[in-house]
């Protein structure tokens, strides 16, 4: 009879463990389908966004990584750098090169979020690969500066 006891209360124990699991991940699911908080700060990806709201964003030495992050999201898919003239590049062209320039040289910026930078904005402008890496190379060349001049 012990034997069948102790059976019982093991078949028990993991019937109230897989329960447990459940609730865990059914409570887990809820959460994730709850709204968010808005952030009032970075714009969404579905409004219409400004180029100026994103520099703006990267430009505030206060962004957070997210929000940076929201900013190159939003212009990895909204904006396209234009063509070459000629081999020339458009005066848009040298704003949207600003742009990396700014990202990279953010403080909250880190090397993930350069490399995503880097990857999907070569992906979408293949033209201007050599443009891309030597803007990003001055903002991380002005990042360690500023961080070798800091008092801390």
């Amino acid at each position: 009879m012990g034997e069948k006891s102790l059976f019982i209360a093991i078949i028990l124990v993991a019937v109230l463990v897989f329960v447990g699991v459940l609730l865990l991940l059914f409570k887990s699911k809820n959460k994730n389908q709850e709204p968010q908080k808005k952030n009032t700060k970075s714009p969404k990806a579905d409004e219409d966004v400004t180029f100026n709201q994103l520099l703006g964003i990267i430009s505030n030495p206060k962004s957070t990584k997210n929000e940076l992050f929201g900013a190159l999201k939003i212009f990895t898919d909204q904006f396209s750098i234009p063509p070459k003239n000629n081999g020339q590049l458009p005066d848009l062209a040298k704003s949207y090169l600003k742009f990396i320039l700014i990202m990279a040289s953010h403080k909250n910026a880190d090397a993930k979020l350069i490399a995503f930078m880097s990857n999907e904005i070569k992906k979408k402008n293949p033209e201007y690969a050599r443009e891309i890496e030597i803007y990003e190379e001055e903002g991380r060349l002005r990042r360690k500066r500023q961080y070798q001049s800091s008092p801390f």
